[in-house]
């Protein structure tokens, strides 16, 4: 793996908690900057993931509500589940 040195600035709060942590959990300041930035990437990604299924469960809702309004317009007045019922019982009944 390539590495590559990069100067970051923190308010000094900051890192006194870094170097207290460091020294806590014997872990150097680079070690907890990569692992933490890893896992706050993973955490954004994964939220991300989690809005866009959101999202994608409305649309599909939105679409199924469209779809049953539009179902209950036979002309026997009947709603399509209604219809597909029937005609469930009526061609399973034959065989």
């Amino acid at each position: 793996m390539s590495v590559k040195r990069i100067n970051i600035t923190i308010p000094e709060k900051n890192l006194k908690e870094i170097n207290e942590f460091c020294a806590t959990e014997k872990m150097g300041k680079s070690q907890l900057i990569r692992e933490a930035t890893a896992q706050y990437i993973a955490s954004i990604k994964e939220l991300k993931k989690k809005e866009q299924r959101r999202k994608d469960i409305e649309r599909a809702i939105k679409i199924q509500e469209q779809l049953r309004a539009k179902s209950k317009n036979f002309p026997s007045g009947k709603s399509a589940v209604e219809e597909i019922r029937e005609w469930r019982d009526r061609n399973l009944k034959k065989k």
